[in-house]
């Protein structure tokens, strides 16, 4: 089945219906996108900040802050790599029936992550004023590891879009993935964490060393992105960017036709 052009009145549709499918089948709706985020800081906050005791270390003072900081690019990639990558599978009967374009149904779920992570900002918003975030200018250089994390995002949903259609098992596994990952890069802990002998390989090799501190560090300590471990994770964007758009311009076709 020939597929239609990309339509951008079309991708502002499916977005749009998407943020409104994922809202109106919670008791909540829309305030779950506000009050998960807020959760999460405050869950991650007490166990690692006060029973742990992370944020009793001299780089961590105000731990809810140096959470909510990393935890927003964060679940900005979590749900937009997630729910872009089960474009096909939640767009059967679409994709089925009606020549629609493909992409437009990838971007637009990612579109709608997107929008359903911004109250997170608001989050993060207030933990700044409360805790009296230092007014630098290198606040003017968080957008750009945010950007890092959309186009990151973008690349793995490409990348798993169709690889979820035919290895059904796989979103399952990538869940698990995530949680594994997300312990595994600085996020309830700095880089200063990290052992000078093996710091060099852990941000090469952690496409999200340079995101979450690059958000962190304006926003938290007032000093600018670590540059170095930022332009790897912007390697790794432009990556996964590349081969995963690949593979979904190769693999999109029999996707669609196994659904």
């Amino acid at each position: 089945m020939a597929t239609a052009a990309l339509d951008p009145h079309l991708l502002w549709q499916l977005a749009v219906t998407g943020m409104r499918r994922r809202s109106s089948d919670r008791l909540l709706g829309v305030a779950w996108w506000f009050l998960d985020p807020l959760l999460l800081v405050a869950i991650y906050a007490l166990v690692f900040g006060d029973w742990i005791g992370l944020g009793r270390h001299s780089d961590q003072r105000a731990y809810p802050l140096f959470i909510a900081s990393a935890l927003v690019p964060w679940r900005w990639f979590a749900l937009a790599s997630t729910q872009g990558s089960a474009a096909f599978t939640d767009h059967t009967a679409v994709l089925s029936s009606t020549p629609v374009n493909r992409e437009a149904v990838l971007l637009a779920q990612w579109l709608a992550a997107t929008g359903q992570s911004l109250p997170g900002v608001a989050v993060l918003l207030a933990c700044m004023v409360f805790y009296q975030c230092p007014l630098t200018w290198n606040l003017l250089f968080v957008p750009l590891p945010l950007l890092v994390t959309g186009g990151l995002g973008l690349g793995v949903a490409y990348l798993l879009c169709p690889l979820r259609v035919m290895l059904p098992d796989l979103g399952n596994l990538y869940d698990t993935l995530l949680r594994l990952v997300w312990f595994l890069s600085p996020g309830v802990y700095s880089l200063s964490h990290i052992p000078d002998g093996i710091r060099g390989i852990y941000v090469a090799l952690n496409p999200f060393a340079g995101i979450l501190e690059g958000v962190r560090r304006p926003i938290h300590a007032g000093l600018p992105p670590d540059w170095q471990a930022l332009f790897w994770s912007a390697l790794w964007a432009a990556g996964f960017l590349l081969v995963g758009r690949f593979v979904f311009r190769k693999l999109a076709g029999d996707a669609v036709r196994m659904l």
